[in-house]
């Protein structure tokens, strides 16, 4: 079956190379700041609203400090990150997801941004394991929600959960209506090197920007702006 990919950007590749090896570097150096674990807890209030970061394969919580930045300065100042082994597969993480907010959320609602696998993990979470109830808003950027063919070069769990026939997304894909009330908006890089094809990061609501790619979008103040915009319209 052929897929009808995203049409390619109008950029030079030799541009959206090099951005994307800048950001790539710049994730990198950022990586040390994450190495430990987000061990705060949130006030035991019923009316607040949480804001949980969920990072993407093989990173850390500290990817996600730019955008964590960004949405202090619009407001959205009650922040938790969730740290995980990626290498152990999507759904014992979306187990750990589940006993870290019930620890660390004493209340209220919680909004998920998430990265890449960071996005599978979620919906783990809102859709087998009730995390619906308790979730107003999952953001992913460059999630592979309908896998991507890179895996297949990847000789492990997580490969074999992100391959396109999956069992694992064939079953999430099956049981969207199980989400209840929860709002869902991907955010896809039209020029991602990860998820191939790109559209298959598509999922409900989309934000598509063209010159961005799979690391380039955790430094992107369009990416930024658009989870932002989001997040405040509740």
């Amino acid at each position: 079956m052929t897929v009808k990919d995203y049409p390619p950007s109008e950029r030079p590749t030799w541009r959206l190379v090099g951005e994307e090896l800048l950001a790539a570097v710049a994730a990198g150096l950022l990586i040390p700041l994450g190495l430990s674990k987000d061990r705060r807890v949130t006030p035991r209030k019923e009316l607040q609203r949480t804001v949980v970061l969920v990072h993407g394969w093989m990173a850390k919580r500290s990817t996600l400090l730019p955008m964590a930045t960004y949405l202090r300065a619009r407001g959205l100042k009650q922040q938790l990150y969730f740290s995980y082994r990626s290498g152990d597969g999507v759904e014992p993480a979306a187990r750990a997801l589940r006993e870290h907010l019930r620890r660390n959320v004493r209340g209220g609602r919680i909004d998920l941004v998430c990265h890449s696998m960071g996005g599978l993990v979620a919906r783990v979470y809102l859709q087998d394991l009730g995390g619906h109830r308790r979730v107003d808003n999952c953001i992913t950027i460059s999630t592979p929600h309908r896998g991507t063919y890179n895996s297949y070069w990847i000789p492990s769990r997580v490969g074999r959960e992100l391959r396109p026939d999956s069992p694992l997304l064939e079953r999430l894909n099956a049981s969207m209506d199980s989400v209840g009330d929860v709002r869902f908006l991907s955010i896809t890089g039209g020029s991602d090197n990860i998820v191939v094809p790109r559209i298959f990061a598509s999922h409900e609501d989309e934000v598509h920007l063209p010159d961005l790619g799979h690391i380039g979008v955790l430094f992107s103040p369009k990416v930024f702006k658009a989870v932002g915009d989001r997040l405040l319209e509740a």
